[in-house]
Order: structure tokens, then sequence, then C-alpha cells
């Protein structure tokens, strides 16, 4: 047994040693699988449900391989909030099993630019505009601030007591912008920002989040320097969220709001560059005319846009442009590039579309790109005009603070491409609730992971939900890795036969669900499920996490629910889901009414969540220009869009809403499933045989009630 294979035995020992602590005998099946692969250098896939413990099942064997080897590992998980949670619990107790060695391990969280506050924002002319109060906290608070991001601010200003109103609009104010002045900014030293770039720049073991790996991996495609430098392994923890991630890592948006950050960013290049210019020697005339640059970019933008302000478009959207690469796998399992198919011929994708829009979408962009160019061209000129009134050290700060927004801009620029020649995806219009947006959206995503993140280096993939059916097919498909992978499919640590039950209603009590909010049967439907669940929470009396599939069908349940004042009932959308989700914990009594963000990632353990309610099955309807197209694709490729792409991803997400309700070993709980189609379609049963076995099904709430009155058998 090699050394470092020694030290990840000698890590769970002391593991095990710690009061309290219940070996584990699927984590350590984890860990030796992780342990060979990274002997090997193969790529990985995971399942591991809950209670396996993951997070520590992964971090041994990777911390023992970097001290061993020197390497560097990334571990990202699929938010801000689990990267953290990794950071400040997981990752420390990870450490402290490996002693002194560990504790010199040198490790660092990273997050994106605009989770860090921006130092030179709170000191130079930004900081003006801010109340003079908020200010003086501020710059209180920066020398006191470890990491200077939100969640260190917000307890800070409430301990000043400093009223919600003031600090509604605050940290977008101060938050660190896509570009600065870098190293030539006086603050540079001390920046948040740049300070966690250095320590990342040195770390063995860095943890962060998708967003920034996905961002990583586009700026080294493109040729520029990415965020996390070279590393050799990669851990995706939340792997499931992979798929998504990427595809919004890779969209595209153009909308009045897209605009004003458009303004903002270039008023924020003008504050930067008058900030470079502060001193004895500062030429005027400049700044005057890089100010009224900015407001010729507003005017030329706001003109660009205005046939779409005047277009009557649908809320729906419609589809402009599609031009798909698809990408196939050769027999040796490497993605190869097809002809283009004609999805626009397809007649689902001719309903969804108005292909007259392209013309003028195509003189927006072309107009707005035209402005971008003429903007940056002017600055640049302007430079070279007053280059004699600055000193070097002037011109080096206005000259870097120019170039890094340049960055910014370019990819602007690229993606408004993307807006008229959608090469991987499709394009559309639609209506906003500030008017308009243009969107351009990939098909797939596997292809450009393949190329841009699985060829880098080797990776560990894992979740609690990976498998539809018990194979990973259907996921390594969505990220691009070959069916030769290796994979672990680890079995249930909980014993879901009496830990919970499952309640179906009787055939015949609910209707089928409508196809939408308008259908002439959705008020019956509505008042059914409402029915049934006042029934569910009295029962329960409350302590229930209600999950939709639409935020139309969850208003319209609320409002048919008769009054329950002895339940406090939430709603997603009432205040931040963070909020929200605290105050779900601490009210045993309460019932939560979540979309799709409460679907996963979601964890409530103990009595306060005791039951789950999937109100119905969370079905892809293709009405969206993406969906339309997905499926379009699909069928082209001899598919059925249904079995292939709708039937698993359901089964994928009930998994993900049923793994909400047992997070530990003395939790228990009902699952509730108010869709009719369990009863009537043969896919609900195949739906059902997609949860962990021989957990008792009843057709009374009176009876699955009971799983919450019997105490669990030692």
């Amino acid at each position: 047994m090699s050394n470092w294979l020694s030290a990840i035995h000698d890590a769970f020992s002391r593991l095990e040693a710690r009061a309290g602590f219940e070996a584990r005998p699927a984590q350590h099946e984890m860990s030796a699988f992780i342990a060979e692969c990274l002997s090997t250098g193969q790529t990985a896939c995971i399942e591991a449900p809950t209670g396996v413990g993951k997070s520590l099942g992964a971090l041994i064997p990777l911390i023992a391989w970097t001290l061993a080897t020197g390497k560097r590992v990334v571990v990202s998980t699929y938010t801000n909030v689990l990267a953290e949670q990794y950071w400040r619990k997981d990752l420390p107790l990870a450490l402290e099993l490996f002693g002194e060695a560990g504790s010199e391990l040198k490790t660092q969280l990273v997050m994106g630019r605009s989770r860090y506050a921006c130092i030179d924002r709170i000191y130079g002319r930004e900081g003006t505009h801010l109340e003079p109060a908020l200010l003086r906290f501020l710059k209180e608070w920066v020398p006191l601030a470890q990491e200077g991001v939100e969640s260190e601010l917000a307890p800070f200003l409430r301990r000043k007591g400093v009223p919600e109103g003031l600090t509604r609009d605050l940290w977008r104010q101060i938050a660190t912008p896509p570009a600065c002045r870098a190293r030539t900014c006086p603050h540079y030293a001390s920046c948040f920002y740049y300070r966690q770039r250095r320590a990342a720049a040195n770390a063995q073991l860095i943890i962060t989040n998708h967003s920034v790996v996905l961002t990583d991996a586009l700026l080294k495609a493109s040729g520029a320097e990415g965020l996390l430098d070279e590393y050799d392994w990669l851990l995706v923890d939340e792997a499931h969220d992979l798929p998504e991630a990427a595809c919004s890592a890779l969209e595209f948006e153009l909308s009045p709001e897209t605009l004003e950050e458009m303004i903002r960013n270039a008023s924020s290049l003008s504050h930067q560059i008058a900030n470079a210019l502060e001193g004895e020697q500062r030429p005027d005339a400049l700044l005057h005319t890089i100010a009224e640059l900015v407001q010729v970019l507003s005017r030329g933008c706001h003109a660009a846009v205005a046939p779409l302000n005047m277009a009557d478009i649908p809320s729906e959207g419609r589809i402009v442009a599609i031009a798909p690469k698809i990408f196939l796998s050769d027999p040796d399992g490497y993605p190869g590039k097809e002809n283009f198919p004609e999805l626009m011929e397809d007649e689902s994708v001719q309903k969804a579309s108005r292909t007259d829009w392209l013309p003028v979408l195509q003189a927006v962009v072309e107009n707005l790109q035209s402005e971008l160019r003429r903007f940056y061209s002017e600055i640049k000129r302007e430079l070279k005009h007053h280059r004699a009134q600055m000193t070097d050290r002037q011109y080096e700060a206005v000259r870097e603070a120019v170039n890094q927004y340049a960055s910014w801009f370019r990819n602007l620029y690229t993606g408004l491409n993307l807006l008229v020649n959608p090469v991987e995806g499709v394009s559309w219009v639609e209506a906003a609730p500030m008017g308009w947006r243009a969107c351009y959206q990939p098909l797939e995503v596997g292809a450009w992971l393949a190329e841009h993140l699985w060829s880098r280096q080797p990776a560990t993939l894992m979740s609690a939900t990976l498998t539809i059916d018990g194979t990973f097919d259907f996921f390594l498909r969505q990220v691009g890795l070959s069916e030769g992978v290796r994979t672990l499919c680890l079995p249930p640590v909980f014993d879901y036969a009496r830990q919970c039950a499952l309640y179906l209603p009787p055939r015949g009590v609910l209707p089928p669900p409508p196809r939408s909010a308008r259908s002439h049967d959705a008020p019956a439907y509505y008042r059914a499920v409402a029915e049934q669940l006042m029934q569910i929470l009295q029962a329960t009396r409350g302590r229930a996490l209600v999950l939709f599939t639409s935020r139309a069908e969850m208003e319209a349940v609320r409002d048919a629910l008769p009054p329950m004042p002895s339940l406090r009932l939430m709603m997603q959308g009432d205040s931040a889901n963070a909020d929200l989700s605290q105050r779900f914990r601490e009210d045993t009594e309460s019932v939560l009414f979540g979309l799709r963000s409460f679907w996963t990632g979601f964890d409530a353990p103990g009595e306060t969540l005791s039951c789950v309610v999937l109100v119905r099955i969370p079905f892809e309807v293709p009405v969206s220009p993406p969906q339309v197209a997905r499926h379009a694709l699909l069928r082209w490729r001899g598919e059925d869009p249904f079995e292939s792409w709708t039937l698993p991803r359901a089964k994928q997400q009930v998994r993900q809403g049923f793994g909400r309700l047992i997070r530990r070993a003395d939790d228990r709980g009902i699952i509730c499933l108010l869709d009719a189609r369990f009863h009537t379609r043969p896919y609900g049963k195949q739906i059902l045989a997609n949860l962990p076995p021989n957990i008792p099904i009843y057709h009374r709430i009176e009876d699955a009630i009971q799983v919450l009155n019997n105490p669990l058998s030692p």
C-alpha cells in the first residue's frame, strides 16, 4: 500500500474515532473507488445517495493524493451557498483528519468577481453617490472584512441598525465590476477579488462553483487567461446540475437590461479612467470627452434597438434562427460533427417561428456592434491625442482600464453574433417584463464539455441522482462523456421502507392536469388539488414542502386553498429563497410552496420537513423556443422526444424532489404524489420504479400518516 493510500486509511480511522460518528461502508467504498481512479487517471461518475457522506468521501482521497503528489485539485458544486458550505464546514474537517500535513495544504475559495466588494468603488468617485452615513459604515467595514463578500457585509450593517430600504440596491453599486484597472489600481494589494485570485494561483485545492469552472473553460477556449490556472483533477459535486449550468454559461440575452448594463459598464470605465487620472496633472478635457462618448453610446444603443421596442412581440416568443451543429459519437467515442439538419422545416418549429424578424434582428445587432466599435475606437483616439498631458503612471493606469473593459465589450460583441448566427443552438425573440428580449441558447452542451472541459484533465462527477432506470446513459449523453467512462452506483443508506410512506390519492379523486392555466378545465383541477392538499396539510400539521412545476399553478392552488390559520404558508417569491428556507426550518408547523430551485439542493432535516408533495409530474412541455427546437432535433435523429428526453428528465427530477424528504437516519416522512397519471399512464409505474424500493404505498392519507407516529425500531 502506497503512502497516500495509507494516509486515506489513517484519516478514516481518525474520523470514525470522533464522538458520535458512525462508520459508513458506502463512504469507504466510494473513497476507495476515487483513490483507484486517481491512481489510474480515469474519469468516473458516482451516484452517492443521501446519507453516504459524499463530501468527505471524496475530499479525503483527494487531499491524500494532493499531499503526496503536489497536484492541483478543483472541487466544484452548483451554487455559491454549497461552495461556502464545503469551504467553511466540510474542508476544515477533512484537513483536520490529516493532522499537521493537512494544516499546511494551501486551499482557497474562489467565486466570481461580482461576489466581492470593490474597495475602489467605495473609496473612489462612485462611492460619493452613496448615502453619506452608509458610505461611512462601508469604510468602517472594509478593514474588518475577511473575504469582502455580501454574506459578511449584511450582518455588519444589521448590527449598525441600517434600515433594509437603504441596502436594497447597495451590492450592485459596490460589487467588483466585470473589468477594472487591476494592477494599476491603488487598492490592488488589498483588493478582495484579486487577493483571492493570488491565493488561488498558489493553492493546491480550490473550492468553487460550476459557473466559475465553466467561465474558466470559456476563457481558456478563447485564448485568454483563465480564472483557475491549470489544474490536474476536477471534482464535480451536484453533477446533475452541470448541464443546466453549462447552458447558462453559453447562452446570451439582449434586452433593455442588457443595454443598461452596457451603459453602466461604459460609465464605470469612465469612472475608472477618472480615478486613474487623479493627481496634480489631470487632463480634464479628456475626462469631459469620455463622459460625452458614454452619452453618445447610450443614445446610439437605444436608437439601435428601437425596432424591437415597436414590434408586436408575443409573450411565448418566436424562433428567428436555428443552425445547430449536431454532435454524434464516432466508434471510438470521440465527438464528431455531422451536417446541419434543416430544423426550420420541422412543422412544430415553423409554427413557433417568425423568420421575417431575422432581418430586423440583424439590423439591430449590426447597429449595436457599430456603436461598440465606434465607442472603443474613439476612446483609443482620445487617449492618443491627450497622451502628452498624462504622466507615465496615469497613462499606464488608463490603458490598463481600457484593456480590461475591452474584454467584456468583446464578449458582448461576440454574443450579439449568436443572435443572428446561432451556430450550435436556437435564437428567438419574446416579450418580457421590460418590453422584449432576444435570446440565444445551445440545444446541447455535451460536445462543448467534452472539448473544453473533459479533454483538459480527468474528473470525478458525483450526485445523489445520476442514474435513470438503473443506468448512467442519459446523464453521460447530456455531459458528453463516452459510455466507457467508469461508474459506481452506491446502494441507499437509509431504510426507506421504514422511514417513509408514499401517498397516492385513489384513482378518480383527482382529474388529469390541464394542458395550461388557461384551459377550460383548469379551475376545477386547481380546486381538486387544493382539497387534497388541505387534507394532507391538516393531517401532517404543516411540516410540508409542496413542489410545483409552474408559478401559475402554484398561485392558483394557493388561491383555491381555504384559510388555515394554524399553519404558516410561505411561497417562493415572497422573499429571498435563503430567507424562506431559514424561516421554514425554524417554524416547525409551516408550509413552503416552491418551484424548480427547491426540487434539488434544499436541505431541511428533522421534523420541520415531514412531508414532500409533488403536485404534478414535472414533464417539459415543448412551448418555449429552445424546447420546440430540441424536440425537433430529436425527431430529426429518429428519436421519440418524449421517450428519449422528456420522460428521463421527469424521472430524474422526481428523484430529486423525493430526495428532500429523508436527510438523516432518524428522519421520517411522507411523499405525496398528486398526479392522476401515476394511475392512468404506463409511465407512472416507470417513474415510481426510480424511487428507492419497498416504500409502502397508501391510498388514504390517514394510513400514510402513521409513519410519522410510529417510532423507528433499532
